[in-house]
């Protein structure tokens, strides 16, 4: 947790981009409808994941995370550009107040989430980062990192009155928008916003008369009462370098600062703020998250866990046989087995590894892929667990768990699966249980696995 309690100190890093702000107090607007979670998209097959099903293959990390909401969204003018930015801590970062030390000085992005409120029904939103951005300068001088269209998302009702307010997660692992960053901008930190930070940009493309724009995030010192816990959210909360993720911490953006720029139609339109958030105005940044290899080409966890045994799903364990540990419905031991992956996901790697813990000792158990997450991604019943894998099922390898209950793949997966670059696959490890079977049907299964596999 890296709140500052030297508001001195904090005054200085609010102001170290205050180019001549100008006050955007009349773009500010309540958010007056429920934030929603569109899922995730993925670019490289062109489908949606729901909110509540399995995710894609984000990350494994969060690399930047701005998501602090505080109650307002800005308007855009038509065909306005928002530019904000935020840092990526290279190696050279140090310990302090505002800071993090690195993992890595290259960072591999292979997903970002953003979020807008909008009244179309339909919106089309164009998204653009910046390696190396000084906030409020003129980005429309710079050649973007990376830059990608989303179009069709989803909206609000049609009209002023109907407004639809959304999160959501762009997935780009397997396509060509993949792209890496440079930890502070050069590898160097030199503990200013003009050298050290990312920058990226969002542009709503078809308001017709009616735009909407991006909510705002952040409350670095808890003057908003934003948060949880009303609190505030410190800097570089929810980020692999404070040790908490996206999902289960809110943060205000490491290197995020009081200040935005706002580009029209392709020519620098000003730099913005909303009065000074060490007044008690909003914090003139927004939400942004950015998902990759917080260790500069692999060896973290590979892929996203979905129906767990405990319960919380809309398919119920056999015998009300819930497990606690985040695996599949508890076997004759009382735990449930998990699978997990490490390595990388990338066919040229080939060094997936599929992994299964608390399953039970010295028993076989089949390692499967297929290509659907069963029912929504909720499985259904199938002896003393739930099959939550399905469609196209390959029979992958089978190994005997030792006699801790663990066992794991020897294989080439992306070769005997036969997968191609963007393909999601779910996997799941199918094991026998005869002698204490809670629920009497003699085999359990593990959690389900979500895999996107990139070239």
């Amino acid at each position: 947790m890296l709140r500052s309690s030297l508001f001195a100190a904090s005054a200085v890093l609010l102001s170290t981009a205050a180019f001549a702000q100008n006050d955007a107090s009349s773009k500010l607007r309540p958010v007056t409808s429920p934030v929603k979670d569109a899922g995730t998209y993925h670019v490289a097959t062109g489908t949606w994941t729901r909110a509540k099903a399995p995710t894609a293959n984000l990350g494994p990390d969060t690399l930047y995370n701005n998501t602090c909401l505080i109650g307002f969204y800005v308007a855009l003018s038509s065909v306005e550009t928002l530019v904000d930015s935020g840092r990526l801590p290279s190696t050279s970062s140090v310990d302090g107040p505002n800071s993090v030390p690195g993992s890595a000085d290259v960072y591999t992005v292979n997903g970002f989430q953003i979020s807008y409120c909008a009244t179309n029904a339909l919106v089309d939103i164009d998204v653009a980062h910046y390696e190396c951005y000084s906030p409020c300068s003129d980005a429309t001088l710079l050649v973007p990192n990376s830059s990608i269209s989303l179009v069709g998302l989803p909206g609000g009702g049609g009209s002023a009155s109907a407004l639809g307010c959304w999160i959501l997660d762009i997935d780009i692992q397997g396509s060509t928008a993949e792209f890496d960053l440079q930890g502070d901008c050069d590898q160097l930190y030199d503990a200013a916003a003009t050298t050290d930070n990312f920058g990226w940009a969002q542009t709503e493309t078809n308001p017709n008369g009616a735009p909407g724009g991006p909510l705002l995030a952040g409350d670095p010192y808890g003057i908003l009462a934003a948060g949880p816990a009303g609190t505030g959210c410190p800097y570089g909360d929810g980020t692999v370098f404070v040790g908490s993720d996206a999902t289960l911490t809110q943060g205000t953006g490491l290197g995020s600062d009081d200040v935005f720029e706002t580009d029209l139609g392709g020519a620098y339109a000003g730099c913005w703020f909303f009065g000074g958030y060490l007044s008690g105005a909003p914090y003139a940044s927004f939400n942004h998250v950015v998902y990759g290899d917080a260790g500069g080409g692999g060896g973290g966890a590979v892929g996203t866990v979905y129906c767990v045994g405990d319960g919380s799903g809309a398919t119920a364990c056999p015998c009300a046989n819930n497990s606690t540990n985040g695996g599949g419905c508890a076997n004759g031991t009382g735990n449930g087995a998990i699978i997990s992956g490490s390595g990388s996901a990338s066919l040229a790697n080939a060094n997936l590894v599929l992994s299964g813990t608390g399953a039970t000792p010295s028993q076989p158990g089949l390692f499967f892929q297929g290509n659907n997450a069963i029912n929504s991604g909720d499985g259904i019943q199938f002896g003393d667990g739930l099959r939550c894998s399905g469609g196209a099922v390959i029979r992958l390898q089978v190994r005997f768990a030792d006699s801790n209950g663990e066992s794991a793949t020897t294989i080439d997966v992306g070769a005997v699966g036969a997968n191609a670059a963007g393909d999601v696959k779910r996997y799941q490890l199918w094991y026998r249980d005869p002698n204490a079977t809670p629920c009497g049907g003699t085999f359990n299964l593990s959690n389900g696995l979500e895999i996107t596999w990139a070239a």
